[in-house]
């Protein structure tokens, strides 16, 4: 049976080599493993992708040429300093010799041990580049520093690298929640509450996005833009490595047809965008010359959510929202 780490490099790998995750077979890897373990192995492949940029910045310290080592090999060294710089609950030591196991070639254990031992040994560095620190693409940063829109760069920055909670429909139910083990809290925005630890399962217990949950209080249709799910990136790390500079002009070809045929049945509705970008927001909404935009700012205000109105929409802010996002309420124009 394949340990936690085993199917973590597996799966690490594979995204390597092919650009995405297959959900399916980790589901079923991981359901040979114990709860703690399912959690564990989770942790270290949405905490390996999440970090990757920064843990790299590290292994080329010690490794001039770390891209050139086996795929495999170069994502054990990543599951070592994964957990060496962010795992307290692993001890150093274990981190090392782990990492040092999940390595069948000889020559690359060696190799795997004296590059992770000097890290434990020598420490990691803390003066790093803003993209680097908070382990995003430079272009990203740089993309987002001048959407003037966006409150705080680097507080989205630390949004994307903390991981998302889950708000559920838990109404009549708090009690069952405290006895099945979960840790969660109302909402500061809704109705709804916020778990922070999931426990044991609970039938018929619902699962929300909290904003689209808020939006139909409005009483308009909502139709909801995915796109490049630049708003997403804490729940998908993987977008940190697939997104790049044009895939956000592809979005934001979708972003408009999509609004061109929704406008085409509706007279009065919502623009959920789960994008921080430009292309996908203010500019997709430019098409529908047609339209006018209606403020939202009072509905916004009552329910505690920072909202910037950008002549078009709102770019709801990170740690000041339920999720980061862009909603516009668009009205034919009469």
């Amino acid at each position: 049976m394949q340990g936690a780490r085993s199917i973590a490099l597996q799966t690490l790998s594979f995204f390597d080599t092919n650009g995405y995750i297959s959900f399916k077979k980790v589901e079923m890897a991981l359901s040979t493993l114990s709860s703690s373990d399912r959690s564990f192995c989770v942790n270290l492949i949405y905490g390996v992708l999440r970090k990757r940029i920064r843990i790299d910045y590290e292994l080329s310290r010690f490794l001039r040429k770390p891209n050139k080592l086996p795929v495999a090999v170069r994502n054990a060294l990543r599951i070592g300093i994964f957990q060496i710089m962010f795992l307290d609950t692993v001890p150093e030591y274990a981190a090392v010799n782990s990492s040092v196991n999940l390595v069948g070639v000889r020559e690359f254990r060696g190799l795997v041990n004296a590059v992770l031992r000097k890290i434990s040994d020598t420490g990691y560095s803390n003066n790093q580049p803003l993209n680097v620190f908070y382990s995003h693409p430079e272009w990203l940063v740089e993309y987002w520093r001048e959407v003037e829109w966006i409150d705080d760069v680097e507080e989205l920055l630390e949004y994307n690298q903390t991981p998302p909670t889950q708000t559920v429909l838990a109404s009549g139910k708090e009690d069952e929640l405290i006895e099945k083990g979960f840790i969660f809290d109302k909402s500061e925005y809704s109705e709804l509450c916020t778990v922070f630890q999931k426990g044991s399962s609970i039938e018929n217990l619902e699962t929300l996005d909290e904003v689209e949950y808020i939006l139909t209080e409005v009483g308009v249709p909502v139709v909801k833009h995915s796109g490049s799910l630049t708003g997403r990136i804490n729940a998908m790390p993987w977008l940190l490595h697939t997104l790049t500079r044009d895939s956000l002009d592809i979005a934001s070809h979708k972003a408009k047809t999509l609004l061109k045929s929704f406008s085409k049945e509706h007279n009065d509705f919502i623009y959920y965008s789960q994008a921080i970008t430009r292309e996908e927001n203010d500019m997709a909404i430019g098409v529908l010359g047609e339209f006018e935009s209606s403020k939202m700012g009072h509905f916004f205000s009552e329910r505690n959510i920072v909202a910037r109105f950008d002549g078009r929409g709102y770019w709801l802010q990170p740690w000041k929202a339920p999720l980061v996002c862009y909603v516009a309420r668009l009205r034919r124009k009469k």
